[in-house]
């Protein structure tokens, strides 16, 4: 058989795709929920650069305090942080049900976090700047074994790969959007087409929302 979302053969009868990792089905007693969640990918743009300046104790108490940061904004826009890789913090708006607004939550969150990344920066009086590049998408998801907490299930979704495309691809202090998420949340935010961005077997459509700093 054929994969319905990537087209790639699949020899072996699985629940999921080796390719793409869509879920193909399969046992009923599966415990899955499919939802559309909203995905934030922000990297700290500059970092690498900055931590060569610095002894291991004054990066980790930098990042330490930046996260901590991130984590009390995440949290008062409804959202939860799904795991911290090296200086990038995964995210995810709109569980367990969201209100309809989840995008728009994660684009004010986004604001925020960048905000209160210029004000410590200014207090840590860093040799070299910090910025923040993001990608934010809308995507389902397949969700199994979920409980109260998203860390401990397992997810499958094209939203993390998506919103990675995007972040990899915005500019410092700038937060990148998929189609959907721009549809959504266009009547609420200006926004500037970028193009696409493509990487196999994904195909992004980007629009820029330059966030504002004052």
């Amino acid at each position: 058989m054929n994969c319905p979302s990537c087209n790639k053969e699949i020899v072996v009868p699985v629940h999921f795709c080796p390719w793409c990792g869509i879920f193909l089905g399969g046992d009923d007693a599966l415990p899955l929920e499919e939802l559309k969640l909203t995905f934030m990918r922000a990297d700290l743009s500059g970092f690498t650069k900055m931590s060569e300046t610095m002894i291991a104790e004054d990066v980790m108490g930098y990042l330490n305090g930046v996260f901590s940061i991130f984590s009390k904004i995440i949290e008062s826009f409804k959202g939860i942080i799904y795991q911290i890789v090296g200086d990038e913090v995964v995210s995810i708006f709109g569980f367990p049900k969201g209100s309809g607004f989840a995008p728009h939550m994660a684009i004010f969150a986004a604001g925020d976090m960048l905000k209160k990344l210029i004000e410590f920066n200014k207090k840590e009086h860093l040799k070299s700047s910090v910025g923040l590049k993001i990608g934010l998408v809308i995507e389902t998801a397949s969700i199994f074994n979920v409980h109260s907490d998203l860390r401990n299930a397992l997810i499958i979704t094209k939203g993390f790969k998506k919103c990675q495309i995007l972040q990899k691809n915005a500019k410092t202090n700038t937060l990148l959007v998929c189609e959907n998420l721009y549809q959504t949340t266009k009547a609420f935010f200006s926004y500037n087409e970028i193009g696409e961005f493509v990487k196999d077997p994904f195909s992004v459509k980007a629009y820029e929302y330059r966030m504002k700093l004052k």
